[in-house]
């Protein structure tokens, strides 16, 4: 038996409603796919075939999670205003203008 794709071709069975003709793939809903259009619907095939895989085997793998740790936020809140309080030697001497320029904001514009 031989099958020439270009006489019109029906399909059976689950794939009732596709079929072949004028060496095109066509769907229930008359949309034609030609033989290029083929090789990317089966490298799509492939790369959810390939996904569907590597997720099934992630959901079999055993993962055990590391215990969790308790941060007290009054503690983190203390450190940081700690820091930001403590005195610093020569801070007295600290030039004003290297001050104002490195604090956050748009800067004002300088004329002159």
């Amino acid at each position: 038996m031989t099958l020439d794709t270009y006489d019109r071709v029906d399909l059976t069975g689950p794939w009732a409603g596709f079929g072949f003709q004028g060496h095109r793939f066509f769907t229930p809903e008359g949309r034609d796919i030609d033989p290029v259009g083929m090789r990317y619907w089966s490298l799509t095939c492939n790369i959810a075939r390939e996904w569907a895989l590597m997720m099934a085997e992630e959901r079999e793998r055993v993962w055990h999670a590391r215990p969790a740790e308790v941060i007290y936020l009054r503690d983190v809140l203390r450190r940081r205003r700690e820091m930001r309080l403590s005195v610093v030697d020569g801070a007295g001497s600290a030039d004003r203008s290297t001050v104002i320029r490195r604090t956050r904001g748009p800067r004002t514009p300088r004329r002159g």
